[in-house]
C-alpha cells in the first residue's frame, strides 16, 4: 500500500478521533451546563432578596390584615410623599443590582437552559413523525431540528436581552411556583400558560413565593414540580393596607378582592400566618378566571426544577408568551433606557430639547 494512502487513512482516523471527542464534549456539556449554571445561582439570589426587602422595608409590620393600623399607616404614607419618594430613591439607587440578577436569569440562566433543551432535541427528539418511524424518521427531521436549535437559541437569547430591558426599568423578581410536573407544570413551560387555581384566598390569580419553601408546600406528592420564574409584580399592594371591604373578603371570597383591587395595582402581596404556613406568598390577578390557562408577560418561566434541579422539558421552554402587554413594557422600558443614555452623553436640557422638536416634527 502506497504511503501516501497510510496518511490519508491516518488523517481520517484522527478527524474520527476529533469527531468523537467533540461529539462527547457537546453531550457532557448539555448534561451539566444548566445544572452548572444553576448552582452559580446563591449570590444572584441574595440580590434578590435585597431588592424585595428595600423596596419595603415596612412590610414585617404589615401582617394583620385584620387590623386597620396598616391601612392608615400606608395611608399616611403616601398623603406626605414618604412612600413614593422613598420607593423611587431606592428604585435609582438599586438599578446596578436590577440589571445583574436580570442578566444572570434572563440570559445566563434562561440560554443556558434552552441551549440543553435544544442541543437534547436534536439529538434524542421526542415528536410525532406520522408514520415514519425509527432512525429513518431521526434523519429524515434531522435538519429541520437542526435549524431550531440555531432559532430557538437565538430566540432565546433575543427575548433575554429584552426582557433583561425591562426588569433593569420595572421591579421585578426571581420566585417559585409549586405545582405538579405532569399536565401543569410542562404546560406552563411548553406553552406559557399559566393555571389560575380555585382556591383564591388573598385574590383569584396566580400565586408565587419569593422563598422555595412557600412553593414547596404546594408541589405534593411524587410529581412534584417548582417553577423558577422572573416575576412582575409592580404595582404591588400589601393586602393588610387594602381598604376595610376588601380586608374583609381575605380567606372568602378572592375574586371580590382581585376584582376591587384599586387601580394601578397588579398583584398582591399577602401574609400567610397559619400553623402549616408562615411567608408572604403573591397573586398576580386574574379576576373571573379561575380554573383556566392564561398567558402573561409578567410571569416568564426560566427553567422547571425537580429533585432541585433543572429539568429537561421535552420541546423545549416557551420562548414569547407576552402579548401585546409584554410587547408595550419592552417599548417603553428600552425608550426610557435610551433617554438615560442620551441625556447621560449629551445632557438631560439637550435630550429634552431634541424629544421636543422631533414631537414638534410629528405633529406637524
Amino acid at each position: 500500500m502506497p504511503f501516501d494512502m497510510y496518511l490519508v487513512i491516518l488523517q481520517a482516523i484522527i478527524w474520527l478521533l476529533w469527531l468523537c471527542v467533540g461529539t462527547i464534549s457537546i453531550l457532557l456539556l448539555v448534561f451539566v451546563l444548566r445544572n452548572l449554571v444553576w448552582l452559580a445561582r446563591y449570590p444572584f439570589l441574595m440580590l434578590n432578596w435585597v431588592q424585595w426587602v428595600l423596596y419595603n422595608p415596612l412590610r414585617d409590620a404589615w401582617i394583620d390584615h385584620l387590623s386597620s393600623k396598616s391601612a392608615w399607616t400606608f395611608t399616611l404614607l403616601c398623603i406626605t410623599l414618604v412612600a413614593p419618594l422613598w420607593w423611587l430613591i431606592i428604585h435609582l439607587l438599586l438599578t446596578p443590582l436590577r440589571i445583574i440578577t436580570a442578566v444572570y436569569f434572563n440570559i445566563i440562566l434562561y440560554w443556558s437552559v434552552v441551549f440543553c433543551d435544544s442541543v437534547s432535541e436534536l439529538l434524542h427528539p421526542r415528536l410525532k413523525y406520522g408514520n415514519r418511524r425509527g432512525i429513518i424518521a431521526w434523519l429524515i427531521y434531522l435538519p429541520q431540528r437542526l435549524f431550531n436549535v440555531f432559532k430557538r437559541n437565538g430566540a432565546a437569547i433575543l427575548e433575554g436581552i429584552l426582557m433583561t430591558g425591562v426588569d433593569a426599568v420595572i421591579p421585578t423578581y426571581t420566585m417559585y411556583h409549586g405545582t405538579s410536573f405532569h399536565g401543569i407544570a410542562t404546560n406552563i413551560a411548553q406553552k406559557g400558560r399559566w393555571y389560575v387555581g380555585n382556591g383564591d384566598y388573598a385574590g383569584c390569580g396566580i400565586y408565587f413565593g419569593i422563598i422555595r419553601k412557600t412553593a414547596e408546600h404546594y408541589a405534593q406528592g411524587d410529581d412534584r414540580a417548582l417553577i423558577c420564574a422572573r416575576v412582575t409584580v409592580f404595582p404591588c399592594r400589601n393586602s393588610a393596607t387594602l381598604p376595610r371591604k376588601l380586608r374583609k373578603k381575605i380567606g372568602s371570597d378572592g375574586t371580590g378582592i382581585s376584582k376591587g383591587l384599586p387601580f394601578p395595582y397588579k398583584s398582591i402581596e399577602h401574609w400567610r400566618n397559619h400553623s402549616y404556613a408562615q411567608w408572604f406568598e403573591y397573586c398576580l390577578v386574574q379576576p373571573g378566571l379561575a380554573g383556566k390557562y392564561v398567558r402573561t408577560w409578567r410571569a416568564r418561566p426560566i427553567c422547571v426544577l425537580r429533585n432541585g434541579l433543572p429539568k429537561r422539558i421535552w420541546g423545549g421552554l416557551s420562548l414569547w408568551t407576552g402579548g401585546a402587554g409584554g410587547f408595550w413594557a419592552i417599548v417603553l422600558s428600552w425608550l426610557t433606557i435610551a433617554l438615560v443614555i442620551l441625556a447621560y452623553l449629551n445632557g438631560w436640557e439637550e435630550t429634552f430639547r431634541a424629544i421636543r422638536s422631533i414631537t414638534m416634527g410629528l405633529l406637524n
